[in-house]
């Protein structure tokens, strides 16, 4: 082998081990960049109401269903007649640099006081205003939230914001909670989640929201909305700062959480008989933990 051949094989070796450490540096960057730059997340929820005459003009002429027993069954209202009563949003942003994040204060709207038109406009426009690298964090949105919001924004002539261009349930736009921790688990529901790591959520059944609705109990479908955002808001931060894409203290931005949503909501039930309480548990709690020193030990 001549010397020229040696120092082009040597130079090959040494081109491949530069470019091997500027890839492990590339990696290692971007590994950094994902907990102490900036993330930003927006937290939602939906509550509904039955478009019943929509559905009854579907369902004319057709013969009723029957179960194994003969018994009728009731025809399921499916989200193609789901109008959205009540919407609730907030922001969180990471900086990359504290463990305690910006909370912006909840926004809550709901058909009292807004047209759906109104909502899905305000929401859209709150995504839009978050960028594209924020996240969009849902509990089971990709189930049927998802759909609603489209179908919805393309019955009302709206544009969609770029976090609901990509139908994959996988879209890196948007994070499903409910999808995220269960992984192939078993799909679990908000509030059973939330009971089994002991954080407060749901001031109602779920079952009883359409009635509430229908029934125009709004503070209490505001409470249950805004009670689903907050509860939501707490497990995506812990799942998050577990899975190293964040960093958390956990129990003083719980206290942010409630203090934003009082300051929007004062006279939320579930806020200052369930939520607020629980935060300020938690950071008493973590307040006495480590070495406690006893006036005999200290003698």
């Amino acid at each position: 082998m001549t010397d020229n051949t040696l120092n082009v094989a040597a130079d090959l070796v040494a081109l491949e081990r530069s470019l091997e450490r500027q890839a492990h540096a590339a990696i290692a960057a971007h590994a950094r960049d994902e907990t102490t730059g900036p993330r930003v997340f927006l937290v939602c929820d939906f509550e509904y109401k039955f478009r019943r005459d929509a559905h009854e003009a579907w369902t004319y002429g057709r013969g009723p269903k029957y179960d194994q027993r003969g018994r009728r069954k009731e025809e399921k209202l499916r989200w193609p007649f789901h109008m959205i009563a009540a919407a609730a949003w907030m922001v969180v942003r990471f900086d990359g640099q504290s463990d305690l994040p910006e909370i912006s204060e909840p926004v809550v709207m709901t058909l009292a006081d807004y047209t759906e038109t109104d909502i899905l406009r305000e929401f859209f426009n709150a995504l839009d205003a978050i960028g594209r690298d924020a996240r969009m964090v849902t509990w089971g949105g990709e189930a049927r939230d998802l759909a609603v919001l489209r179908y919805q924004a393309s019955r009302h002539g709206l544009s969609l914001p770029v976090h609901l261009l990509d139908t994959s349930p996988y879209a890196r736009e948007r994070i499903d909670l409910c999808r995220s921790t269960a992984v192939q688990a078993d799909a679990v529901h908000l509030d059973e989640y939330a009971a089994g790591c002991g954080i407060p959520s749901k001031p109602s059944p779920p079952e009883a929201i359409g009635k509430l609705v229908e029934a125009d109990k709004w503070n209490d479908v505001k409470d249950q909305v805004l009670a689903d955002v907050l509860t939501t808001t707490i497990i995506g931060m812990r799942w998050l700062a577990a899975m190293g894409a964040i960093c958390c203290d956990r129990e003083r931005s719980a206290t942010a959480i409630a203090d934003a949503a009082l300051a929007v909501c004062p006279d939320s039930a579930f806020v200052i008989r369930d939520f607020k309480p629980w935060a300020r548990d938690r950071l008493r709690e973590a307040a006495l933990r480590g070495n406690v020193y006893r006036m005999e030990q200290a003698a």
